[in-house]
């Protein structure tokens, strides 16, 4: 049987990454249009996974959802297990998957581009909002029983998605310059 140890290093860089993506949670903008403020969790979601990669990345975001549904007050709504009926409870599950898939795609090899920070960043976005949409169309249609169409959703997260295929471009061309000067630091995850 073979023992991973987990250094302090990446503990520490885990736990500061799960700190900043529930302040970003409080950074919000009322949206005059759906009842869902904007936030930066997707953002600082995003550059875990470009900064962490996928294994530190999306266990920074688990540790965040896992203290919400215990109870901790670190979602933007009350916290607690009911919580996973919130219509908006698959975007925080979107939230590991893009901080893994941004990772993932990040780590295919050494040489960490514009390209490539701007590629996973799109395609970590893409999956959190198809999980995102898709599970905010079964608690409002199955769950609460108010029918709505799942384009009529898609419609009203289009403002979303472009302030955040905006924010993800900010933080992908951001993590290009952080990932050269940290370096140091980031340098066995």
């Amino acid at each position: 049987m073979m023992i991973r140890r987990v250094n302090t290093k990446n503990m520490i860089l885990t736990a500061f990454f799960t700190a900043l993506i529930a302040v970003g949670a409080f950074i919000k903008i009322p949206n005059p249009f759906f009842p869902v403020p904007f936030t930066l969790q997707g953002v600082f979601c995003a550059l875990a996974g470009l900064l962490l990669g996928s294994k530190y990345g999306s266990l920074a975001v688990t540790v965040y959802i896992i203290m919400g549904l215990l109870g901790l007050p670190v979602f933007t709504a009350p916290a607690g297990p009911q919580y996973i009926f919130q219509p908006t409870f698959g975007f925080l599950l979107g939230f590991i998957a893009t901080a893994y898939i941004i990772g993932k795609v990040s780590e295919l090899n050494e040489e960490f581009t514009y390209t490539k920070a701007f590629a996973s960043s799109y395609a970590g976005l893409f999956v959190q909002y198809a999980l995102g949409i898709s599970y905010m169309y079964v608690i409002y249609n199955f769950y609460n029983k108010s029918p709505i169409g799942f384009w009529a959703l898609v419609s009203a997260m289009s403002l979303y998605f472009l302030k955040d295929i905006i924010l993800y471009s900010v933080v992908a061309s951001v993590s290009v310059v952080l990932r050269k000067s940290l370096s140091p630091i980031l340098q066995e995850r």
